[in-house]
């Protein structure tokens, strides 16, 4: 099972960034759930497939809406591609950048397994940038 982690860089409409971070393989899932592990709310997973309405559904069969549109920015205006209810109710749910960043300052004890490498370290830089900037964040599952 894969993980793209992705800005949201504006909520009406919605639009993701063409930046992301991929988590992939034994490595990436111990990643997120050490992340997840600070605060449940900070890094939820929505499958990617729940993204868009079922009328969207060509998408997930040629692979995922995600991985279609990759480095470029995703546009769910609400005309061609429409957001599921499913997914309107988790953006709801998802903490806030400010939240998020409280949550990383009070934790920085429990940061150890998040910069074990460099990779991983750089994978938080970045996560942080996006906080720090302002933007809510969404993990997508793949597959």
């Amino acid at each position: 099972m894969g993980y793209t982690v992705v800005p949201i860089l504006q909520e009406q409409p919605l639009i993701l960034s063409e930046e992301h971070l991929a988590l992939e393989g034994a490595e990436g899932e111990a990643w997120k759930k050490a992340m997840q592990s600070l605060h449940p709310r900070l890094l939820p997973s929505l499958k990617e497939s729940a993204l868009l309405s079922e009328e969207e559904s060509e998408f997930c069969v040629a692979g995922g809406i995600f991985d279609y549109e990759r480095g470029k920015e995703l546009v769910i205006d609400g005309v061609e591609l429409q957001l599921s209810h499913c997914a309107e109710h988790f953006l709801d749910f998802l903490m806030s950048a400010e939240d998020c960043l409280s949550v990383l300052a009070e934790r920085q004890e429990m940061l150890a397994p998040l910069t074990a490498s460099e990779e991983q370290r750089a994978r938080l830089d970045r996560l942080t940038e996006w906080w720090q900037r302002g933007d809510r964040v969404l993990l997508l599952q793949h597959r």
